[in-house]
């Protein structure tokens, strides 16, 4: 590797541990990314020239820098393991071994094995996993496998998905989202959404243990292989957006969603090719492409739902449940305005039309919703305060 070594004569004492958000220096607006992210088979990352950071080496502060471009190579660099998971998160690491700069990759979420939190840095990180093939032209319009944008010739469009680094999930301390939620793809320059449909992380209790009130503990997560939360946890548009700002998280509007949800196929009522949305299912399923529903792991020979992906990365937007948007609107089907006592106890009360007056929408469709289902899908007579089995949500933040 490029780099270089200097030490850098801080007082140890006055250190604990760098932001990782701080004492790094990068030139543009990213450092890392995938190498050729549109030709998909390689799984290597690119480093860029004039990239440096600071660095402990337990005794005193190193700067370390690149002096031009580096290929990495994630596998082949793995603290423990010799291949990559699917359906995981993986992490960057600078270390040290002896006076040699040098980059680990590894599923921690805290430090590499074999090192700790002071003589190593995070630098970055990516998501391994379903990737839809897109233009690269710099529009992520999917393709054929002859890359007609929306073409139908050899493999057709719906079907032309690959595994990998997902190209757009690959972040570092310049180009990364403000919360480090896990499992999330980048939509545009502004916006960062979670991969899956939102999972319990850490189960979900209410105020006077009632379902619908305010959340008193609970934590959501975007990971592969879980059942969407819903209401059958006892959830509702308010709910979700209280547990969606505790982790730094949002709910997004109608035209974020379709953003992400662009280059969704179309679901289809006879099978769940493209999300599971055919009409003879019964519940929600667990998220994610080619996912086995007792196991929740991959399964490339009966796992459901093997193109159900966007042109941005993003599963499941077609079907399975219906996500929760912060977009609503007003019905005025009533000019009987008054207070409506809807909104649960001890939660206030709604000046409304009616008691029904005030919907929230929902996007993408439900298990059962069949060709309905797709990138625009939109339904408007749920109440934000509705606990609806068939309603999860999709959470996003900003870039950094």
């Amino acid at each position: 590797m490029a780099f270089k070594l200097w030490q850098d004569n801080v007082d140890v004492a006055s250190i604990a541990t760098i932001p990782e958000n701080g004492n790094f220096k990068c030139v543009g607006d990213e450092f890392l990314s995938k190498k050729d992210p549109f030709a998909y088979e390689a799984n290597i990352l690119i480093i860029n020239d004039g990239f440096s950071i600071d660095l402990f080496d337990g005794t005193d502060w190193r700067q370390i820098t690149n002096r031009g471009e580096i290929t990495f190579d994630p596998a082949a660099n793995l603290d423990i393991g010799e291949a990559l998971e699917y359906g995981k998160d993986y992490f960057i690491y600078m270390v040290l071994d002896g006076d040699t700069p040098k980059l680990i990759c590894s599923l921690n979420t805290t430090y590499p094995n074999g090192y700790t939190a002071l003589n190593s840095r995070k630098i970055g990180g990516f998501h391994y996993g379903h990737i839809r093939k897109v233009s690269d032209d710099g529009l992520w319009v999917p393709v054929d496998s002859t890359g007609t944008k929306f073409g139908s010739s050899g493999t057709k469009w719906q079907d032309n998905v690959t595994v990998g680094i997902v190209p757009n999930s690959v972040w570092d301390l310049k180009n990364r989202p403000q919360t480090l939620f896990g499992g999330m793809a980048k939509i545009n320059k502004n916006m960062w959404a979670s991969i899956y449909i939102p999972s319990v992380a850490e189960t979900i209790t209410f105020m006077e243990a009632t379902n619908g009130l305010s959340v008193a503990n609970g934590k959501l997560q975007s990971k592969y292989g879980e059942l969407p939360a819903t209401g059958t946890e006892g959830l509702n548009q308010h709910n979700f957006n209280e547990l969606a700002q505790r982790q730094g998280m949002r709910l997004m509007s109608y035209s974020e969603w379709c953003a992400a949800a662009f280059g969704s196929p179309q679901g289809e009522d006879g099978s769940n090719n493209y999300g599971w949305t055919k009409t003879s299912n019964n519940a929600r399923a667990r998220t994610g492409c080619q996912v086995n529903t007792t196991t929740g792991q991959r399964d490339i020979t009966a796992g459901v739902k093997p193109y159900a992906i966007s042109a941005k990365n993003i599963v499941d937007c077609a079907g399975n449940v219906w996500e929760w948007t912060s977009d609503m609107s007003l019905d005025f089907s009533s000019t009987n305005w008054n207070w409506q006592n809807v909104l649960g106890k001890n939660q206030g009360q709604a000046y409304l039309p009616n008691a029904a007056g005030l919907r929230t929408l929902v996007c993408g469709g439900s298990w059962v919703s069949g060709v309905p289902c797709g990138p625009r899908t939109v339904d408007g007579s749920y109440y934000p305060w509705s606990v609806g089995t068939n309603i999860g949500c999709r959470l996003a933040c900003d870039s950094l």
